[in-house]
């Protein structure tokens, strides 16, 4: 495992690390050794921990870590997110959102609940979790975030776009106007936008901030543990995945068997490869359900792409892998 600095902050993060999503709810399937899971992550040199008050119900995503943290925390870079009410109802059944609630006084009693939850007394990155324009605009929210930081609560703060793909306008106001190190984004292989854009940001080329990617294997069809055929249970997120789409990243992960094909490398490892030949990414946040995926994925932080493979790569995103498309990506917006 190698490891990447976090923007301007003092530590550094694995390359690889671990959503803690799979662990707290079925939308990925089922998992059934959650510790098998973070113990594999330990062993495979991970040390960035990425979770969120609304990953399950009722907090679960940061209390299953509670136990896990006594005996690790001085080995993790740990991380969690603000400004979903989890004790709000969602709008709609299923997997829709929840409402958002970014009063300052409420940002501040959600870190505390949070760091009651983990059992700890900081946070290493904290993350607006699927913010909008207007929090990123509120000044007040960010003088509160402010003395949170000064009181040691939290060390560093990041923006975590989404969901689905988009937020251009968010992304970049928060990259120059807010003190944040980290951008979390949908980003892989077949779909760099807007990650590409970030990229280009001047905080980000000056090393400032940093992006985290997520979804790195564009839903499965970079992970070789599905195909085009495979029927998902109700729940799964995957099975409300625009099936035009899906074929469409298929089709073009195919015109990219050089990446993997005699070279060392598992499809889902040269994904991985791919984001991190990009130097504006700290670390990528891959989907886990098992202690093997965490461990082949965690690879492929040490089979880099070459300079060949990189350059072509990126010329096949230029012509779209020769691909004429089904389905047409809309980029999400709140401006």
């Amino acid at each position: 495992m190698r490891y990447r600095r976090m923007g301007s902050a003092d530590f550094e993060v694995s390359e690889v690390g671990f959503g803690v999503w799979t662990l707290a709810s079925n939308w990925w399937g089922e998992v059934d050794d959650k510790p098998s899971l973070l113990r594999a992550a330990l062993d495979a040199g991970i040390n960035f921990i990425d979770t969120a008050p609304v990953y399950g119900d009722e907090g679960v995503g940061e209390t299953l870590l509670s136990d896990f943290l006594k005996s690790n925390r001085d080995d993790i870079v740990l991380t969690t997110k603000c400004g979903y009410d989890i004790d709000a109802s969602r709008k709609h059944p299923g997997q829709s959102e929840r409402p958002h609630d970014w009063r300052p006084e409420s940002i501040r009693k959600q870190l505390e609940d949070s760091l009651r939850r983990l059992n700890t007394d900081r946070i290493e990155l904290y993350q607006l979790h699927n913010t909008r324009i207007d929090p990123i605009l509120a000044d007040d929210l960010w003088d509160e975030l402010g003395k949170l930081r000064t009181e040691g609560k939290i060390l560093e703060l990041g923006v975590a776009l989404g969901p689905a793909i988009g937020w251009v306008e968010e992304g970049l106001k928060a990259i120059q106007e807010r003190p944040i190190v980290s951008l979390q984004t949908v980003f892989n292989i077949l779909e760099q936008e807007p990650g590409i854009t970030f990229a280009a940001a001047e905080p980000v080329m000056d090393k400032r901030v940093s992006l985290i990617s997520r979804v790195p294997h564009a839903s499965d069809a970079l992970s070789g543990s599905v195909t085009p055929d495979t029927v998902f249970p109700p729940g799964d997120h995957r099975s409300h995945r625009n099936r035009d789409n899906m074929l469409d990243n298929f089709e073009k992960a195919a015109t990219l068997s050089f990446l993997w094909e005699s070279t060392g490398r598992t499809i889902g490892q040269a994904a991985i490869a791919g984001i991190l030949a990009n130097p504006a990414f700290a670390t990528v946040l891959p989907t886990c359900t098992t202690a093997e995926e965490v461990t082949e994925f965690a690879g492929g932080s040490d089979l880099p792409l070459t300079v060949d493979e990189a350059e072509r790569l990126e010329e096949m995103w230029s012509r779209n892998f020769d691909h004429e498309d089904r389905y047409e990506m809309t980029l999400k917006s709140s401006v």
